[in-house]
């Protein structure tokens, strides 16, 4: 099993390389593209800064480990999700 900070330093990397690596995506995205967006960036930024409260962070988004992964490859696969993302997790 994979620590909650060592998750997010993987999906960090994996978003950063979805993003440098295509070109191509969706122009704009549409509005539940961001909201996944920034519902990723709120659940990535409060593991950051609780760790050992990572469950309850999942949760209190309705989420489950399994679901924020999910979300988190979502994320990764469109170029333009991922650069956004990775500009609002700065």
């Amino acid at each position: 099993m994979i620590a909650p900070i060592g998750r997010l330093a993987l999906f960090t990397a994996l978003l950063l390389a979805a993003a440098c690596g295509r070109s191509e995506g969706r122009a704009a995205g549409g509005t539940s593209d961001m909201t996944a967006v920034d519902r990723a960036v709120a659940v990535a930024q409060g593991i950051r800064a609780h760790p050992t409260a990572a469950d309850s962070i999942l949760a209190a988004h309705d989420l489950t480990r399994d679901g924020f992964d999910a979300l988190m490859y979502d994320i990764a696969a469109d170029s333009a999700l991922a650069r956004a993302y990775t500009e609002a997790i700065r």
